[in-house]
């Protein structure tokens, strides 16, 4: 009878471990960001076909530091698209930014400081897209902030162009902490903090619930306007940061630098699976789609097709990642019905 009883605990065990297995698969398949991982992948074994030079050593480090600036910026966006929102001023906040820290640090700031007064500023845009959001649509509030971060930065620059930063400086960006460079350990280091803020915090149960329903998370004591206003200052602040990671690294400011980021922060973001829509995602899926974005830019280079084209390539991406959420959402909720 022990025997009979301990071949049937066994045999429960061994079935419910299945089940959970089993569970476990099904989230992972039926999740966008499994399919944008089958995507890196399948595009990491094309490029490696169609440009040979893709597989060395030095240009997959390229890829990678060329992605940690992308990756900051839209690891901070992922916030807010989880929330519902929209930020459309990341590329030209992170610009700004990126201007003010070089113009401190040429006329004698301390280079902490400026890094410092960098990430202040952006908590303060981040507030007050935060507030517009809650009173226009995030989309329009943004894109009006968006042409004033520009306007600001152009007025900051007078149309010249910084460069010759303090080597100090500029090794944040170029530099290695060991074989790895250190754009890379900042990257890794900001999505780390942010995962663990989404998906360990009560905090970030909040912004999937509100993201997911609004109304039944107010209802659901969920403060909703804090959660809107603190992803927007999330989002701001890794701009700031990535602004000032642009400027080290190019070892030069300029009023238009953050300009070609806009576009590419949101198709990261949407190409790694989180929804547009709200509710839905996570900062490992921005991983995979600001490395996809990086990877195709990359290969374009070593082909030598034009940067003019690229923009075009990143546009389609969008439209094509938009159209699979809008159908995913739609397949679920006739599933539901």
């Amino acid at each position: 009878h022990l025997c009979d009883r301990r071949q049937r605990q066994m045999c429960i065990r061994d079935r419910d471990r299945d089940m959970k297995a089993k569970k476990i698969f099904e989230e992972i398949r039926n999740s966008k960001v499994f399919y944008s991982l089958i995507g890196l992948i399948i595009l990491v074994i094309f490029s490696a076909i169609a440009a040979p030079n893709f597989r060395t050593v030095d240009n997959i480090i390229t890829v990678f530091r060329q992605a940690s600036v992308l990756l900051v910026l839209s690891a901070g966006l992922t916030a807010v698209l989880l929330t519902g929102g929209m930020d459309l001023s990341v590329g030209a906040t992170a610009g700004f930014i990126g201007c003010i820290c070089a113009q401190c640090i040429k006329n004698g700031v301390p280079i902490p400081a400026a890094f410092i007064l960098g990430i202040l500023i952006g908590l303060v845009v981040g507030v007050i897209n935060g507030l517009l959001a809650g009173i226009l649509p995030s989309f329009i509030a943004t894109y009006g902030t968006n042409w004033v971060m520009s306007g600001l930065a152009v007025l900051v620059m007078q149309g010249a162009v910084i460069y010759d930063l303090p080597k100090g400086f500029t090794q944040i960006g170029v530099g290695y902490t060991g074989p790895v460079p250190n754009l890379i350990i900042i990257a890794a280091v900001v999505v780390i903090l942010i995962y663990v803020l989404l998906q360990k915090t009560t905090y970030g149960r909040q912004v999937y619930a509100y993201g997911s329903n609004p109304v039944a998370a107010k209802y659901a004591a969920v403060p909703v306007k804090k959660v809107m206003l603190s992803a927007f200052m999330m989002c701001s602040m890794c701009a700031g940061l990535a602004g000032m990671l642009m400027t080290a690294r190019l070892n030069a400011a300029d009023a238009a630098m953050g300009d070609s980021y806009g576009l590419q922060t949101v198709a990261a973001v949407v190409v790694g699976g989180t929804s547009m829509l709200g509710g839905e995602g996570g900062v490992l899926g921005t991983v995979v789609g600001a490395l996809i974005l990086t990877i195709i830019v990359n290969v374009m280079n070593l082909k030598g097709i034009s940067s003019y084209a690229q923009g075009l390539v990143i546009g389609i991406v969008i439209i094509a990642m938009v159209l699979f959420d809008t159908y995913s959402k739609r397949r679920q909720e006739s599933k539901a019905a």
